[in-house]
């Protein structure tokens, strides 16, 4: 699984965890020189694990930092080590970041979790090496129920979360989001202005899309850069039900259609736990240039090759446990999203001005209507954002196992 891109290579160090539905900016005071490597990544045993290397943006600073490669394995206290696949997953990484970034993949489904590991990582170009201390794995925590929660006093879908664990007191969440959602008006042709310019007639560019076609469903994935940390510590169980985490706004465009949330859990040690809550306080009530600086949390990672080379993060090792939900706007009814058609949104076009309104007015084909009383057929266009989804940003690739029948 890949980890979520926390620590963002930016001239802020952004996007860092909370317990609350917000993530709070962090604004390390860096100077010109700074380029001190970022670790992302966890030993997931059961699944695969992701190491992402990056480097923090000294202030005023905009311009991408290529990172070197990176090679490493993961080395079991009991012997043997285990090598990186030979393709890295970025899936977890947004598309502007991916260019700034090395990452390594290892295939740990295998993985004992009574064994102890470390991970080694080394640049070749520099020489520079890198190396965890000895992990012991925790065991996963066990999600008992993953629902939602309607609140219509605050307009507002909560997603509630029941788990209990044995022997671990403390744990983070991470999550994906997927959802449908539609176009305003389902559009039944598409123009090629290509085949009306080759024809010479403007009407053979009306063409009706094929039955496994359309631009009025589309899909949109989320992957979440937020980790959340939370505690049992002060509870005679090591136990929580119905632990609200999570909330979507009742006229958000995810309730609209579908909408699937994934969730991963694991328990982690005292040690993480308050590295991450440092960052935590940090960001959420010291948030300014004065506060103290990332570097000085310090993590299970070290430097080698030069022992005063600071190092970002810190790496766990944990068996997930994982849940999905689904909500299904068309049972509940309780998004309240409301997206109306303008009277300039849509209009009746005739051949002769396709080729204007495709290439200056931004409309596109809706449908072709019949004039009952003469036969005659009627060409409706309707404004680009209206019939293509595509244009709200999301895609007409379907998540897997997506279970309705739309396409």
């Amino acid at each position: 699984m890949a980890p979520k891109h926390i620590l963002r290579t930016a001239a802020l160090l952004a996007l860092l965890l909370t317990t609350a539905s917000c993530i709070y900016p962090f604004h390390p005071d860096v100077v010109s020189s700074d380029r001190r490597l970022v670790i992302e990544g966890d030993i997931h045993p059961g699944s695969t694990s992701t190491f992402l290397f990056s480097r923090v943006y000294p202030i005023g600073v905009s311009e991408s930092i290529k990172m070197p490669e990176f090679t490493g394995y993961i080395e079991a206290e009991n012997g043997g080590k285990l090598l990186p696949m030979d393709e890295a997953d970025l899936s977890g990484v947004d598309q502007a970041f991916r260019s700034s970034v090395s990452a390594l993949t290892f295939d740990t489904r295998s993985l004992d979790e009574n064994t102890r590991y470390r991970v080694h990582f080394e640049t070749p170009s520099t020489g520079e090496v890198f190396e965890t201390e000895w992990i012991e794995p925790c065991s996963a925590p066990v999600i008992d129920d993953l629902t939602y929660i309607l609140d219509d006093q605050r307009q507002e879908l909560n997603v509630a979360l029941s788990m209990h664990c044995h022997g671990h007191h403390y744990f983070r969440w991470t999550y994906d989001e997927a959802w449908e959602y539609t176009a305003l008006l389902y559009a039944t042709h598409y123009y090629d202005p290509e085949v009306a310019r080759a024809t010479r007639r403007p009407r053979e560019g009306l063409i009706r899309f094929p039955a496994n076609e359309n631009t009025y469903y589309c899909w949109k994935e989320y992957y979440s850069p937020e980790i959340r940390i939370f505690n049992t510590v002060e509870q005679t169980e090591d136990r929580f039900v119905d632990l609200e985490f999570h909330r979507v706004p009742a006229a958000d465009q995810r309730l609209s259609v579908l909408y699937r949330l994934d969730v991963r859990l694991e328990a982690m040690t005292e040690e993480a736990y308050l590295y991450w809550k440092n960052i935590e306080d940090n960001s959420q009530n010291q948030g300014t240039i004065f506060s103290p600086t990332p570097s000085q949390m310090a993590g299970n990672i070290r430097c080698l090759s030069d022992p005063d080379l600071p190092v970002l993060g810190y790496i766990g090792a944990a068996r997930q446990a994982e849940a999905r939900m689904y909500y299904d706007n068309s049972l509940e009814h309780f998004c309240t999203l409301r997206r109306l058609v303008r009277e300039d949104d849509v209009e009746e076009i005739t051949p002769g001005d396709f080729q204007e309104y495709y290439e200056k007015n931004g409309f596109l084909p809706q449908t072709i209507n019949v004039d009952p009383m003469t036969g005659a057929e009627v060409y409706v266009w309707a404004s680009r954002t209206c019939v293509d989804c595509r244009l709200a940003g999301g895609t007409k690739n379907k998540p897997a196992d997506w279970p309705n029948n739309h396409y």
